[in-house]
């Protein structure tokens, strides 16, 4: 009989403890090198055409804010139907609690479809039928949400029900796109480019948002402008539908499904190269070490995944959390208020948000993902803080009385010098928000979980972030009792809480293969954080003390 030797028997006990675990946490045991990305053309390519999911994702978000103000919209589903035209036209907490009501289901609705959308129809889609059937459904149920949404007669409580359903089909289809888009670009990309084509969609998103005002712009006085203005992004989902079979599924989904040989033949179609093996084995070893897909249940009963699933969840609930919905969606308002010029404003703000997206599809892979959420992070923070800090120096606030209604958003007195201050640190928010959070949150969360939990974690990663999106809509009700400076010093507090978060729980992933990522969260611990250590020192000692005067008593 032969005796094991100390290291021998660690080593049974580590291969125990990772075979009990192995259903759904591995610990990873190789270090992929000399994988190859081919050329990279091709790739780019497939990563844009797959991102046009994101230009409705952006367009739709950015064209309801200007469409509720239009006399188009007001003609269809106010006057006569709720009011006379005065009343219509009257500020918005002067307007009759019965079409305010429908103007908070036209957007609830629509976030509550994209919840469905991203935790309960993607995943599925995703992991049944491959990543390119979730574009293709997000883009089918879009155009039919949108036809649903433009097309029915106004005036008319009934069909004022069928567009309400229409929101959420609509909503359903962004869901999808939100999950479907980056997942599709992380599986496609090589690891130096990963990030820049995972970001492809966050460009698209930007792009649509400003297009959105453009056109409101643009439309904002014709008979049937908000109509228009719906209508124009329906290219988009026809575009994806018809261009998506011409597009080669993820190889990991194939190799997963359909085995070795036709995941090869994808990989080596999207990098233009014969020589794939390093990159297939890579994947090959991923799926054996990870095993079977595994339920919902079991993604939140081991302790591991959930913590990951807490950090992706949280990532997305934090972006959020630093007010960028609340800027576009009632930036008109506020800034209607402080400058005179809400519409102006937004276009200001969105043509910033898609002038930083540029260059941050280069410094993603570059300064990489932790530097860019922590220190554009601070530069957010101190963007909301100055911007609420000239609101209580430069305005006053008078309430006035209109029909009845205390009003004080629309009685805001600013001198023109704070009120353009005021948009230039909104503007420094927003900057380095498009340089950091809004693309990264998207990327980090599509890249952080392992192959056989990756659809269904990354559906639970993106309705957490529509779900904060909804509590977020509300807002506006906070404008009344804290103040404008009140709500943006609630968003500096919390684009704080969102750095200390990275700082604290988020290692880089930066350069690294997919399915060497695991490594990093093994050797990342809270603990090991120079601030923990500080902080934790004078507990230390205490401890320290109270252990010495203990051995002491008992001798």
């Amino acid at each position: 009989m032969s005796i094991k030797s100390v290291s021998d028997i660690d080593q049974d006990i580590k291969a125990k403890h990772i075979e009990v675990d192995s259903k759904i946490y591995y610990h990873h045991e190789h270090q992929h090198k000399g994988v190859q990305s081919g050329k990279s053309h091709f790739v780019i390519f497939l990563a844009a055409f797959s991102s046009l999911g994101g230009w409705f994702f952006g367009y739709d978000q950015g064209v309801t804010g200007g469409i509720v103000v239009m006399p188009s919209f007001k003609a269809d589903f106010c006057i006569d139907v709720y009011a006379n035209e005065t009343v219509c036209n009257l500020p918005v907490t002067a307007l009759p609690s019965a079409y305010r009501q429908f103007l908070v289901l036209f957007t609830l609705l629509y976030n509550i479809g994209c919840f469905i959308g991203a935790v309960l129809i993607s995943s599925f889609v995703a992991e049944k039928f491959g990543r390119r059937a979730t574009i293709f459904t997000a883009s089918i149920m879009f155009l039919i949400g949108t036809c649903m949404v433009i097309f029915p007669p106004g005036r008319s409580k009934n069909y004022m029900i069928f567009i309400l359903i229409g929101r959420v089909v609509e909503g359903m289809g962004v869901g999808c796109s939100s999950f479907s888009c980056p997942l599709y670009a992380s599986e496609i990309a090589p690891t130096k480019l990963r990030g820049m084509l995972s970001g492809f969609m966050q460009m698209t998103v930007v792009t649509g948002l400003f297009s959105a005002n453009v056109i409101n712009f643009l439309l904002k006085d014709h008979k049937w402008g908000w109509r228009l203005s719906n209508g124009i992004i329906l290219f988009a989902p026809i575009t994806i539908m018809i261009g998506i079979f011409f597009c080669p599924e993820t190889p990991r989904w194939l190799f997963k499904k359909k085995g070795r040989n036709t995941a090869e033949k994808s990989l080596q179609r999207i990098r233009k190269i014969n020589d794939v093996t390093v990159e297939l084995d890579a994947i090959s070893d991923a799926i054996q070490e990870e095993g079977n897909q595994v339920s919902v249940k079991e993604l939140f009963t081991k302790k591991k995944m959930l913590a990951r699933l807490g950090i992706g969840t949280g990532i997305h609930i934090l972006q959020q959390a630093t007010g960028i919905n609340p800027i576009f969606t009632f930036g008109g308002i506020i800034y209607e208020s402080v400058l005179g010029k809400g519409l102006i404003s937004l276009l200001i703000l969105s043509g910033a948000n898609l002038l930083s997206t540029i260059p941050a599809l280069f410094l993603f892979d570059r300064l990489g993902r932790r530097n860019l959420l922590i220190f554009c992070g601070l530069a957010m923070v101190v963007g909301h803080l100055v911007a609420a800090t000239i609101f209580v120096t430069g305005c006053n606030v008078t309430e006035i009385v209109i029909n009845g209604t205390t009003a004080t958003e629309d009685t805001v007195i600013c001198s023109s010098n704070s009120g353009i201050l005021m948009l230039v640190f909104t503007v420094v928010f927003v900057v380095f928000f498009a340089l950091s959070w809004g693309p990264i949150a998207w990327i980090y969360a599509a890249e952080i979980f392992p192959l056989n939990v990756r659809a269904r974690a990354i559906s639970i990663t993106t309705g957490s972030n529509w779900l904060m999106g909804t509590l977020m809509s509300y807002i506006l009700e906070l404008i009344s009792p804290l103040g404008i400076h009140g709500v943006f010093y609630l968003f500096s507090g919390l684009s704080l809480l969102a750095v200390v978060f990275v700082y604290l729980f988020c290692p880089e992933t930066r350069g690294i293969l997919l399915e060497d990522i695991e490594d990093e969260f093994d050797n990342f611990q809270m603990k090991n954080r120079t601030i923990v250590k500080v902080l934790g020192k004078p507990c230390q000692s205490t401890r320290k003390r109270t252990a010495k005067v203990d051995a002491i008593e008992m001798k």
